[in-house]
């Protein structure tokens, strides 16, 4: 049917991710953000203000950007929180690691 097909908007958004497992993870992943150079402080503000966001460094519209979340679901919810900011011009993810949360629990 029509409206069960999944928009990009849903994949983007995280939409589509597994909800998080029972079991404690812990996710770490790098990202590098392309922004407007015009818009680069404004947007490391509002990375700053996402739990789980640590900037290391920028540079001619590039961020570098880490992110620990505790699922899948959220490292694809943060990422498409991340491309949908003014002045984003893509969010790409270049490394994902996960393991179970020893400090958990």
């Amino acid at each position: 049917m029509p409206g069960d097909v999944p928009t990009r908007r849903d994949l983007i958004t995280g939409r589509l991710a597994q909800a998080p497992s029972d079991t404690p993870e812990l996710h770490v992943s790098s990202l590098l953000v392309h922004a407007r150079p015009a818009d680069v402080d404004a947007i490391s503000a509002a990375l700053q203000a996402m739990a789980g966001v640590e900037i290391h460094g920028s540079s001619a519209g590039k961020i570098v950007v880490t992110l620990e979340t505790a699922s899948e679901h959220e490292v694809v919810q943060r990422l498409g929180a991340i491309s949908e900011l003014p002045g984003v011009l893509s969010a790409t993810l270049v490394y994902h690691h996960f393991e179970p949360d020893r400090d958990a629990g």
